[in-house]
């Protein structure tokens, strides 16, 4: 189960409709089961504002960042596949996202 939240709509009961089905937002939190819907949820415009909520356990290397996520997800993704740290610094989440983006 992964839980994201939604910065833009905190408040109340909001529906988000994603590519793999809708997720309800519940003061803007929402526990999903599932990869697809999970992926649906990352990959949504950065306007949704949604957040992935990470385990103090999570480790940045075990699945690919979700479009939304912020620059160090996206650098740790680069790094583990290849990039040197430094390199993957330099760049923007923009750039990250086309070289590592899947």
């Amino acid at each position: 189960m992964t839980t994201f939240r939604c910065a833009r709509f905190p408040d109340g009961e909001v529906p988000i409709r994603t590519a793999a089905g809708l997720v309800v937002f519940i003061d803007g939190q929402a526990e999903v089961d599932g990869l697809a819907l999970a992926d649906a949820l990352r990959d949504l415009p950065s306007c949704f504002e949604i957040f992935e909520e990470t385990p103090e356990d999570w480790r940045p290397l075990q699945v690919r960042p979700g479009r939304a996520a912020p620059k160090a997800a996206w650098v740790a993704w680069a790094v583990h596949n290849g990039m040197a740290e430094a390199d993957a610094e330099g760049l923007t989440v923009k750039q990250l996202i086309s070289q590592f983006g899947g």
